[in-house]
């Protein structure tokens, strides 16, 4: 993978930061702005921390590509409707509340159009991309060689809960911007089964271990108990849920905006961690006074607002 390593003038912090983009996304989130204001890699330089950015395999300036399969691509009309401009969709109920992205967040808007031009084709098959990025990831922390702090956003998170999984000894710690959820289903983009291992399509450690995922869970639907949020699918109590061993000592901060369609759902994420022994803290920014964001907080107009209390 393409790694770019960032070094402020003077390093204060103990611990670096490795950043995980999100689906269609690159590394180039965090760098600079749509609106060309500097990104969070900037903010996290002038605090002291050394950064490392990285485009997923397969994607950017990440190309090699072992397979044949095509690409897929966000087309305009559907970030307008799930990043930039939910607000004048209103396809889930939190989505008015959307005020953040720099302006109209629609096509022929120059900020619009700079963030879509960012945007970049991507596999389709999460198998695949997770088992690369997975490994590539992992030897990227080798070659660090030092416990880090891992900022992951979205599909990112995916792969956050993957590297500290094979890595555990070299993450630190990890903020999980809205990671790709809910356990066991999607709730948003079709009700349909995904995520097998619960966070992952991929193995990942439990403890008693998974041998097949299709029998080896008990699930139980939890309500939500409200009409703006999803009824989540976790582990039943009996028997006992299995346990995420290699993520229970690694602090989380899950980090959801008060506009996004995660906001949903992401509870469900923080219940099936805390519920595998892992220690997740739900930070709902609306809650400590930042609001209007969407998905793309870290685009957004606030973003260092967001910033300084992660």
């Amino acid at each position: 993978i393409y790694v770019e390593k960032l070094t402020p003038a003077q390093v204060t912090q103990p611990y670096p930061i490795v950043f995980v983009h999100g689906q269609a996304q690159t590394a180039t989130n965090w760098l600079n702005k749509p609106d060309g204001q500097p990104g969070w890699a900037s903010y996290f330089l002038d605090k002291g921390y050394e950064c490392y950015l990285f485009d997923q395999p397969f994607r950017g300036r990440s190309p090699w590509q072992s397979f044949s399969e095509p690409l897929e691509t966000y087309s305009a009309e559907h970030l307008q409707r799930y990043f930039t401009a939910p607000e004048r969709y209103e396809l889930w109920p939190q989505a008015s509340l959307h005020t953040q992205w720099p302006g109209t967040g629609v096509m022929r808007d120059p900020i619009f159009d700079s963030y879509y031009a960012s945007a970049v084709p991507f596999v389709s098959d999460n198998v695949l991309q997770q088992t690369a990025m997975r490994d590539a990831g992992a030897a990227l922390l080798d070659r660090i060689g030092r416990p880090v702090i891992l900022i992951a956003h979205s599909q990112g998170g995916t792969m956050a809960w993957l590297l500290a999984d094979q890595r555990s000894n070299l993450v630190h710690s990890i903020v999980s911007i809205e990671p790709g959820g809910p356990p066991f289903s999607n709730a948003m983009f079709g009700n349909t089964s995904a995520r097998a291992y619960g966070l992952t399509d991929i193995p990942i450690a439990y403890s008693p271990p998974v041998s097949d995922p299709s029998t080896d869970f008990s699930t139980t639907i939890l309500p939500s108990n409200s009409s703006i949020l999803a009824d989540c699918i976790i582990q039943a109590d009996d028997p006992p849920a299995r346990q995420l061993a290699k993520l229970s000592k690694i602090p989380v901060l899950l980090v959801t905006t008060e506009a996004s369609y995660h906001a949903q759902y992401d509870w469900c994420t923080v219940r099936f961690l805390q519920q595998a022994g892992v220690q997740a803290e739900h930070m709902q920014l609306s809650e400590i006074g930042i609001h209007g964001n969407g998905h793309m907080v870290f685009l957004e107009e606030n973003s260092d607002e967001v910033a300084a209390v992660i």
